[in-house]
């Protein structure tokens, strides 16, 4: 019976099947030649965002080998991946736990309190993640080279005027040599053209470009992924943590104004709805990967905490 008989439409055939499979992998292929096109490759930074999104919220600990497999499927060399392991248990943003000649990494209590309110502001919508307040904080006379200010400036603060910045309530608090020395002050817009104002402290043109970028770029594995059989098992964990790892690098230099501040084709909010959307196309294959393939001490990694599944709420 035809289409026209039916009323419904024909199942794609297998050919069509493959081809929009061949899609995905093609689309998948470009993101990792993106990943390694943006030198220096900062394998601790991927390593961070892996512990946040697939380690944490399933009993916080993995095997060395576990990254390293992962990694490895992304084109990252096995001693990149075990030098940047190291790193950042010495500096004390892992911690590591040795069992004969495995090892076995989670995230240390200041990795946690460092990490964990920014990658909870990944998985929220723009309602839940928009600031309510400003915040103005006037920088001490101390910090000659600027190092408090540039750290505040790549963590979504803008600069309204010499030694003053603005940020918003959900602005990550500053840390560093000079910020206990810092004068934080909550505030509000009670006249005045409030735009002229975000416009003036805040340069959301390079963070607009970005996140046309992400969408440019993730695009086209969102509609491969609708059209065809998902990726599965390592494939689908891998492109998983590209999503995760470009979003959350947008995410957090993002200042989170609330909408009326912010110019009425702002892109991040189109940025949000893409990675949430392909989030959940990616979860399914991704979690079995993990259940299937990443180990902790106890062996098979525990199943998510409820948080887990509050991720990207509709």
């Amino acid at each position: 019976m035809s289409e026209s008989q039916s009323g419904e439409a024909a199942a794609p055939s297998c050919a069509e099947r493959g081809s929009d499979h061949g899609a995905a992998e093609a689309a998948l292929a470009v993101l990792l030649d993106r990943l390694h096109d943006a030198q220096p490759l900062r394998v601790w930074s991927l390593i961070i965002t892996f512990f946040g999104d697939a380690i944490a919220p399933r009993g916080g600990e993995v095997w060395a080998g576990t990254v390293s497999e992962l990694l490895g499927a992304m084109g990252v060399d096995a001693a990149a991946v075990r030098a940047a392991l190291s790193r950042l248990a010495r500096d004390g943003w892992l911690e590591r736990t040795r069992v004969g000649r495995l090892s076995y990494y989670a995230l240390s209590g200041a990795g946690r309190e460092a990490f964990g309110p920014a990658i909870a502001r990944v998985y929220a919508t723009p309602r839940q993640s928009s600031a309510s307040r400003l915040r103005i904080v006037c920088l001490p006379d101390g910090d000659p080279r600027g190092g408090l200010r540039d750290a505040a400036l790549k963590s979504g603060y803008g600069q309204l005027a010499p030694g003053v910045l603005l940020g918003t309530d959900v602005s990550p608090p500053l840390a560093g040599e000079g910020a206990a020395r810092c004068t934080v002050l909550a505030a509000d817009i009670l006249s005045g053209p409030r735009r002229e104002l975000v416009e003036r402290a805040f340069d959301l043109a390079p963070l607009a470009r970005r996140y046309h970028q992400f969408i440019e770029g993730f695009t086209p594995l969102a509609e491969a992924l609708e059209s065809a059989p998902p990726v599965v098992g390592e494939q689908a964990m891998v492109a998983r943590l590209l999503l995760i790892h470009a979003y959350r690098r947008l995410i957090l230099r993002d200042p989170a104004l609330s909408p009326e501040l912010l110019p009425g084709d702002w892109p991040g909010l189109a940025a949000n709805a893409l990675c949430a959307r392909l989030y959940r196309l990616l979860l399914p294959a991704s979690d079995e990967w993990l259940s299937q393939r990443a180990l902790c001490r106890d062996g098979a990694l525990p199943a998510p905490d409820a948080s887990y599944f509050d991720r990207f709420p509709d």
